[in-house]
Formats: C-alpha cells, structure tokens, sequence
C-alpha cells in the first residue's frame, strides 16, 4: 500500500499536523525500516484505533471500534482457533456467500487465501484492533461446541432415547460444574451489559436455539446454540435465579446478581413452557448507584430542566410521569430522586423491582407473596415521617387513593402511571374512582414521555423531504432530513442509542377548575398549550429538523403520542 495515502487521511481528519508528518518523515529517512504509521503510533501522535480507521478509509472498508460479535457462530467451523491465532483474525459472519473476517493488519492481506482455503468461500474483511480480536478468539473459540447447530443425525438421535435416559441426561446438563454453560451464560451477560441490552431473549425452536438482545428497543439476534443445548443453559439460569429447575411445565419468575471486575448487574428472570423447550427471558437492571443519570444526561433541554427545578421544589402534591413500559419512566425518576437526596429530608420508596440501589434513600421491595403491595407499603411508609415518597407505580384505587391522601397531607409523592400522554393520566386516575376535585387539590405536574432512537452520527445521511412528509410534520420550510444507513459502528442497524422526548402540563387554577368540572380531556389540552406547554408531537418534530433522528421513528412514535 501507498503510505502517503495513509498520512493523507491523517491530515485531512486533523488527527496529525503538517509539522508532525514532516518531523516523522526526516526520522524515517535515518531509519527505513519504520514505516510512518509505527512512527506516528510510537511517539504517541495517534492511537492505534487512529491509524486503523485511517487504514479502514483509505481501503473503503469497515472499522469496528467496539467488543466484535460473532454473528453466526458457524464461522467459527470453517476458520480454525489454529488459524485464528496464528494470524491474529476473527471470523464475524457470513453474507451472501462470503465470510466477513476481521483483521488487525491491513498490511497483511495474504492471510485472505488462507482464509478461503480454510473455509472454501469468498471473504471479506474488516479493521479492528489485536486487543478486540485476541478478546473475541478467548470468547467464542472456549465455548465453541455450544454453539453449533447439531446435525440432524444427532438431533434424532436425543428424540429416540428414553425418557428415564433423558431425564438423567438433563441432570447432568443441569450440573454447575458444566465449565462450558458456565462460561456461556456468562458471556452473554457481558455482551448484553457491554452493549448496553435491556433484555436477553433465549427462545427455542424445531432446529434452533436463538439468542436475542434488545438494543435501543429492537431485538437483535447475537447467536444460534445446539437444541441439545437448551436444557443445560436453562438450568444453569434457573440454579441462579433461585427457581426449581425440575419444573419444566409451568412459569417461573427468579433474579440472580452477576458481579466482576468491572460491573456489577441485577437480572430479573422469567421462564414459559413452549412447543420446543422453555424460553427464558433475562431483563438487566444495572443497581448501582453510579449509573444513575443527570438531566442533562437525559436529553433535557435547559428549559425543561428550569420546569424540573420549579415543580420539584414544592413541599407537597403528586408528580407523575407517565408513558408505556420501556419509555424510560423509572430512569427519570431516579434522575429526580437523585435531584432530590440531600441530609436533611427522608426519601423512601416502594418498587417492583428496586432497580437501582441509591446511598441515602429508604427503598422498599414489593412482596406480593408475602401480602406486602403497593397499597399495604405505601400505608406502613406514611408512619415513617417521610418527606418525599417514589411509588413505582399506580395499579389501582387502593394505591392512588393513598397517595393522593399522602400529597394532600404535606408529602411529596412521585409515580409512575401506563398512559398515552399527560393529560390522559388525568382521566385514568378518575376512572380509577379518585374523585375529580381530589385529582385537581393533589396532582401538581405530569410528565410523558418516550424514547427516540438516535441516528448513528457516522453513517447518517440526507435525503429529500416529500410533500406528504413535510404535512405530517407540519413544517412546509424543511427541504431535508436525516436517514439511518447501517455501518459497523452501530451494527449496521443505522442508530445507535436513544434520547427521551417530554410532554409537560403543570396545574395552574384554570386546570385544576376545569379537571373539578369534568372538562373534557382536549379542552384541559388547549389550556396546557396556552400555558406554554410543548407536547410530545412538537418534542418529536424538533429532533427530526435537528438530524438526530429519523423521519421513520418519526412515523413509528407519533401514532401513539397522538
């Protein structure tokens, strides 16, 4: 390759300057031996992560940044662990007939041959670092018998053996000795966290085991197991999660901690019988305090901030925030307990679950088992001089009648509520059987919201706007808007991570009239509107014109934000 092509790109990322080009070249030309990059990288002027992008742009092919993924485990048969470590590679997937291989020396582009005898097919290659790549061969290549699929002589053959025989087998499977579901389930708990999952789906089907992650509110397959697999990683998570690992043929619900070095994760468990096998779905809640979030943090722009700081400083009456599951409710409230903390007033809680664990605040677990509710804890809470109360979520009377005696009482209470919108919460806490002038004495503010996927910024890019587009984002001005395209950098899927969007109506004496009189619910709307109140449609239009999200998670939210 032509290396000054190389420091061309260098210099025009602004990764090196003219001066620092020309004082590596003058030592080159003493020491020929050392070629510009390795220059470059010694002295400290660019990181390896550098140089490889540099590489991965002058060759127009992919740089992957992040822990590398094995997207079909059966890579891992046709290029040998020998032959992965001999030459410092990594098999990713397979496309079109060609297996993807990841590289950390685009100088060295001999190894390809190898590569396609190994595997008799075509190949095409990535940039990533040795670390990433060495990082990846010690993970899957340990565990790579659990990932093939099992040939179908061998399925039939466990379909054949009896059932006393089976039930022996699944007892050994079950073993916690079994190094390699061990490390398995291990692994797929630190992918998930590394890559920032919400859930780990293991669902089986007729030939398949598939694992599934749920990535910024999509699922997205990371590997295929043996069926024969099945048992023993089922029950190593049922050992975990403290459930009977005996029981196949009913629900189970467990969570188990999962700590190392460098993380420590709360996974909440839950099991069904299905045609092929028990599926089993893992929901991760990071519990430490450390990964709580700031408002800025959340996406908050400084004047929804300036309406946080307003409506937290009342002593009394009820905040809600509202939205369906998996909006990022419970996020906003700890970003508001955490607000909050301070030596001299009490906070408690009462959740299901504690999500994550907070120095200095009361946090109570819900018990339904155990006859400790919501209504019951919220009931014991009140005889424990609390001044703010974080109720996870309002289910029923009992509960929204308590808390509303709570707020009318010299509490602050924060909750949660599964509706629409904000002024949707108004007619759902009446339906519940508040009555309506209590609703109007207690609720002080309520907030819905959503989360937005965020366009990858490295692969982003504009396409003209239609007509009937421009009218369904009420701005006949904009020309252009943002479209996801899909690069290694967000597994080429075209966004990576999510903002929330907030819709704000404060009570003032106009509202809280009209919610005593029964008003209906879009006559409450136009007066929060004239109160200068932003809803969600409005938030969701703002990220489209600023290019942080898409025209198509344009029409996928506002059908549900109204």
């Amino acid at each position: 390759m032509d290396n000054h092509l190389i420091w061309e790109v260098l210099l025009s990322n602004g990764t090196i300057t003219h001066d620092q080009l020309s004082d590596a070249l003058r030592w080159q030309r003493s020491h020929p031996d050392e070629d510009v990059g390795s220059i470059l990288l010694a002295r400290g002027i660019v990181t390896d992560g550098q140089l490889l992008a540099a590489y991965a742009q002058r060759l127009d092919i992919p740089f992957i940044e992040k822990d590398l993924v094995v997207k079909r485990p059966e890579v891992l048969k046709l290029v040998p662990e020998t032959l992965a470590r001999r030459y410092g590679i990594m098999p990713l997937d397979i496309n079109n007939n060609k297996i993807l291989v990841a590289i950390s020396d685009p100088e060295d582009m001999s190894v390809i041959e190898d590569v396609k005898l190994s595997s008799r097919m075509d190949a095409s290659i990535a940039l990533a670092s040795a670390e990433n790549i060495l990082s990846a061969i010690e993970r899957y290549y340990r565990n790579a018998e659990l990932f093939y699929r099992e040939e179908q002589e061998e399925v039939q053959t466990v379909n054949f053996v009896s059932d006393d025989t089976a039930k022996k087998m699944d007892e050994i499977e079950s073993s916690v000795n079994n190094t390699p579901v061990v490390k398995l389930v291990n692994n797929l708990v630190q992918q998930a966290y590394i890559r920032q999952a919400s859930d780990i789906h293991i669902e089986p089907f007729e030939n398949d085991v598939i694992v599934r992650m749920r990535i910024d509110g999509d699922l997205i397959e990371v590997m295929r197991l043996a069926p024969a697999t099945l048992a023993s990683v089922i029950s190593r998570i049922k050992i975990l999660s403290g459930m009977n690992i005996a029981e196949k043929r009913i629900p189970q619900d467990g969570r188990f901690n999962y700590t190392n070095d460098e993380f420590k994760v709360d996974l909440r468990v839950s099991t069904i019988p299905t045609m092929y096998g028990e599926k089993c779905v893992m929901r991760l809640l990071n519990t430490g305090g450390e990964n709580l979030l700031s408002f800025e943090q959340l996406g908050m722009s400084r004047e929804t901030i300036a309406r946080f700081d307003h409506m937290l400083s009342a002593p009394n009456g009820i905040i809600l925030v509202t939205g369906p599951t998996g909006s990022g409710k419970s996020t906003t409230l700890y970003a508001v307990l955490n607000k909050l903390r301070k030596p001299t007033i009490n906070i408690t809680t009462i959740e299901d679950p504690v999500e994550k664990q907070m120095f200095g605040i009361n946090q109570v677990q819900v018990n339904t088992k155990a006859g400790m509710t919501f209504a019951s804890g919220l009931r014991a809470l009140l005889r424990q001089d609390p001044d703010v109360i974080m109720i996870g979520e309002i289910r029923d009377y009992e509960t929204a009648e308590i808390a509303v005696r709570a707020s009318i009482t010299g509490h602050l209470v924060l909750s949660t509520l599964h509706t629409n919108d904000a002024p949707s919460s108004i007619v759902r806490l009446i339906d519940m059987g508040v009555p309506p002038y209590l609703v109007a004495a207690s609720v002080n503010a309520i907030i819905a919201q959503r989360l937005v996927k965020r366009l990858c910024p490295y692969c982003k890019r504009k396409r003209v706007v239609s007509d009937a587009e421009k009218a369904l984002l009420d701005d006949y001005g904009i020309k252009e808007a943002y479209e996801p395209v899909g690069c290694p950098e967000c597994n080429h899927v075209g966004y990576s991570g999510r903002i929330a969007i907030y819709e704000i109506v404060e009570m003032d004496h106009r509202i809280r009239k009209l919610i005593s009189a029964e008003t209906p619910i879009d006559d409450i709307r136009k007066v929060a509107a004239e109160n200068g109140a932003e809803f969600l449609a409005d938030s969701l239009r703002e990220l489209v014109r600023k290019g942080i999200t898409s025209l198509d998670e344009f029409n996928r939210i506002i059908y549900t934000v109204g």
